[in-house]
């Protein structure tokens, strides 16, 4: 254990409870702040327009003009709560992250812009003061970031770094620690200060098998650390156990036009930790499992949705293409476009389409292989056009002719998805909607993130999938392309 695991709270107010109660009050504070930021900015900028003059205008704005600028207050307000809900900044995880929020709150912000210049273009007023609308944007992102930045500094207050205890199989405890400490992480520090092992006795401070870690001992261990108030957090990383390897066979023997519904009785830990439907057969609870998570009202409308908005962004991004396309052939030799086979819905095959990145011939007697943050094979400006996703683009084009979507689980090679199905239970469910340009394990996962973490994110947005929450996982995209993090 580490010498942090030794630091003791500094003041009572940062104990657990104390910071849980801290924690709750984030939300409602920011939801008040973001309330009273529109008509503050909105009366800032007013109030500056008309007392001291801005550059690139002419004169003061008269006072009487004030009706003229109330629209910009009315979508200000109608606004504010869905655009900063979308772009996360009521995430209390993304509050944490530092700088990050700002670039999140820029882009709502900017989208709150449109909005008002929308609505004065479509009402054909064209004699709205601009000046006053610029400046009101202006204000209300130095509003709502500072309140962000506020909001950080009380989640983060008494606990920069996060001390954490694991709790499982030696297997999934080393795993699990290269997650949550390895290269690549933002926000708040990790410290794994110890691991409690489930699978068979664990002497204290005898490493843990293939890493640095040391076991903390057993429960009574973990009840002294916990006490003395040296703990953060602690995570079970369970065990494939014997109902993922009973379920993985029901669901493959079911498999017909025609399938069975299918259910499990939960434990009360499952009933502590999972969503429990309303689903009893004679008093008994049960959660059922979804067979067919595509049938909803949201998978309906995702392929229109999916056309109108790819159509769209081709037409933007075209200029970005032809630049990078040029580029390719200025630094490297062979095809622009590089072709590949991926498994999509159903398990069927289909060709995806991307820049290539690259040198011709890259796999030439070393088959396919997943690539790596600094892949050597990678030549010219394929550094930047993967750092970047501008090599990605192509795939609208698979948007457009059914393959993908532009939000869903990536799509994997048939070499590895097959090699992936024998290892991981459950990753087949990948295929029961079509992949996509980006998804949850984009945004929220990075390059080095173990596949069967990944296939936790894409299940959590296959049977948890709205309309609502592919516009969340676009504008976190955004905000990973501005970075140049993610997966």
């Amino acid at each position: 254990m580490s010498a942090g695991g030794d630091r003791k709270p500094d003041v009572a107010a940062d104990t657990a409870p104390g910071r849980s109660r801290r924690d709750a009050r984030v939300v409602p504070l920011l939801l008040l702040a973001d309330f009273l930021a529109v008509p503050l900015a909105w009366l800032l900028a007013f109030t500056l327009r008309i007392t001291i003059p801005v550059p690139l205008t002419l004169h003061l704005l008269p006072a009487d003009r004030l009706a003229m600028v109330q629209g910009a207050l009315l979508v200000g307000l109608v606004t504010q709560f869905p655009l900063l809900y979308v772009f996360g900044l009521y995430d209390r995880g993304l509050l944490r992250r530092g700088r990050e929020p700002l670039m999140a709150a820029a882009l709502a912000v900017f989208a709150q812009l449109l909005w008002i210049s929308a609505w004065y273009f479509f009402r054909g007023d064209s004699q709205f003061p601009r000046s006053v609308v610029l400046l009101f944007t202006a204000f209300n992102l130095a509003l709502v970031a500072c309140a962000r930045q506020l909001a950080g500094r009380m989640l983060l207050r008494g606990r920069e770094v996060l001390r954490v205890v694991l709790v499982g199989p030696a297997s999934e405890i080393r795993d699990l620690e290269g997650m949550l400490t390895g290269p690549g992480r933002h926000g708040r520090r990790v410290e794994v200060v110890g691991a409690v092992r489930s699978d068979g006795p664990a002497p204290p401070g005898e490493k843990v098998p293939g890493s640095e870690l040391c076991w903390l001992g057993n429960m009574r261990d973990l009840e002294r650390e916990t006490r003395a108030g040296r703990i953060d957090k602690v995570i079970l990383a369970p065990a494939p156990s014997w109902k993922d390897e009973i379920l993985e066979g029901v669901l493959q023997a079911t498999k017909a036009p025609q399938a069975p519904g299918v259910a499990v009785v939960p434990s009360v830990h499952e009933l502590l930790v999972g969503r429990l439907t309303s689903l009893s057969i004679e008093d008994v609870p049960l959660i059922e499992v979804v067979r067919d998570p595509a049938s909803g009202l949201g998978f309906a409308i995702k392929p229109v949705v999916d056309m109108l908005l790819a159509s769209l962004l081709l037409l933007v991004v075209t200029p970005v293409l032809a630049v990078a396309s040029v580029a390719i052939r200025v630094s490297s030799r062979g095809p622009i476009i590089f072709r590949q086979r991926r498994v999509g819905e159903g398990g069927s095959e289909f060709m995806i389409y991307k820049l290539r990145t690259m040198r011709e011939g890259a796999e030439d007697g070393v088959g396919a292989v997943l690539a790596d943050l600094d892949d050597a094979r990678v030549v010219g400006v394929g550094g930047f056009l993967r750092s970047t996703r501008i090599d990605e683009i192509p795939q609208l084009l698979n948007v457009l002719n059914g393959t993908m979507s532009l939000v869903g689980p990536r799509p994997e090679r048939p070499e590895l998805a097959e090699k992936l199905v024998r290892e991981i239970p459950g990753y087949a469910e990948r295929w029961l909607v079509k992949p996509g340009l980006s998804g949850l394990a984009q945004v929220r996962g990075e390059y080095h993130t173990a596949p069967g973490y990944k296939l936790k994110y894409d299940l959590a947005y296959i049977h948890n999938h709205s309309l609502l929450l592919d516009l969340r996982i676009m504008a976190e995209t955004i905000r990973v392309l501005l970075t140049r993090r993610g997966v």
